[in-house]
């Protein structure tokens, strides 16, 4: 079985295009064919990323949306980036993976008119890292990266 793992070495190959998204690109910035800088930071200037390592998380993270859109068409991302002040706003933890620390990096998201709960269990068999279920609670599955790269699972 061909899963996400074995293709993060493609990755690099990927992001050392010569054009690629940098914290100062426009909202309107490609990351992936279908997924846009804004998005990843709910088009707002505060949100913007502040380093590259963010960037190449970001790029990480697309890459698997794509993917997720393929098998479950169009992909609403309703959180990416927050940082400390609207991470507290927002109430969430102090250690989100939505801030985006070194390393680390998420994203909420849902099929705009797939299955939700079918994308959630795709996920949580697919993706090696973090992935909080929250299709029944909260309308939205958590993808995440964590420092060091656990494989880490949550009930919101």
């Amino acid at each position: 079985r061909n899963t996400y793992s074995d293709r993060c070495t493609s990755l690099r190959i990927i992001c050392s295009r010569e054009v690629m998204l940098t914290p100062y690109s426009p909202f309107s910035y490609p990351i992936t064919p279908h997924f846009f800088y804004g998005e990843l930071c709910n088009y707002q200037h505060e949100r913007l990323f502040l380093n590259q390592d963010q960037c190449y998380i970001a790029t990480e993270l697309c890459q698997y949306l794509e993917k997720l859109r393929d098998k479950f068409g169009p992909i609403q991302i309703t959180s990416g980036h927050r940082p400390i002040r609207i991470n507290a706003e927002v109430g969430g933890a102090s250690q989100s993976e939505h801030l985006f620390n070194t390393g680390e990096g998420a994203v909420d998201i849902y099929p705009i008119a797939g299955d939700g709960y079918a994308l959630e269990k795709y996920v949580d068999e697919d993706w090696p890292f973090s992935v909080g279920y929250g299709m029944n609670y909260r309308g939205f599955v958590h993808i995440g990266i964590r420092a060091g790269r656990p494989k880490v699972r949550w009930d919101y």
